[in-house]
């Protein structure tokens, strides 16, 4: 089972599903990859609980909070690859491991875009409940992942998640129309990677007027 969306380089972006999923709650929680991945930001919305939160990897997000920070990371990484790969559920519980294959293209938690190709792995689980996401909690080898994008990100990683208490602004959720370039999150993913970062500096300098 795939869903796809166009990604940087024409490369069609993929969530590779190793083990087809038909329960409700196993479709749901899946969806919000989905959505994050083809940049859908109103399905996103529209499966998130109001009162929404995820705890993982040192951070702590309300709803907006977590649909900004997928916002920057869509942003700042192409040629996305997501795969699926175990699927254990209980009641209202989803647990997946997942391995996500990536082009760091963007700027991200402190660190310039390098255009290294990036393997992301993890686990996360969704709680779901009259068909919204109520809670997520994930764990990410996110320090592997910074060590792969540079010294820059894996300072800033290492400086957020330890004792020292530096203040961080919380993530941003940008309006649905984020990334989609005349309408379709496709001519973003088709664009350079100069042209992707001019784009999302110029749409945030027009967001801040």
């Amino acid at each position: 089972m795939q869903s796809n969306a166009a990604s940087f380089g024409q490369k069609p972006a993929k969530l590779i599903i190793i083990e087809e999923k038909k329960s409700a709650t196993e479709q749901t929680a899946i969806a919000v990859s989905r959505s994050i991945l083809e940049g859908d930001w109103a399905k996103l919305d529209t499966l998130l609980d109001s009162n929404f939160t995820y705890t993982g990897d040192g951070f702590h997000f309300t709803k907006d909070q977590y649909m900004g920070f997928m916002q920057e990371m869509r942003a700042s990484f192409s040629d996305f690859e997501m795969i699926l790969e175990k699927t254990i559920t209980e009641d209202d519980f989803v647990s997946i491991r997942f391995t996500s294959k990536v082009v760091n293209t963007g700027k991200f938690m402190g660190a310039p875009a390098n255009q290294k190709n990036l393997v992301v792995t993890g686990i996360f689980q969704r709680k779901v409940k009259d068909g919204k996401v109520m809670q997520e909690w994930q764990t990410t080898d996110l320090l592997g992942t910074m060590s792969q994008i540079g010294f820059g990100a894996t300072l800033g990683y290492s400086i957020f998640v330890t004792g020292f208490k530096v203040k961080q602004e919380p993530p941003v959720r940008k309006p649905n129309d984020f990334l989609h370039v005349n309408g379709k999150v496709e001519n973003f993913d088709r664009m350079t990677p100069a042209e992707k970062n001019k784009y999302v500096a110029q749409y945030m300098k027009n967001l801040k007027k």
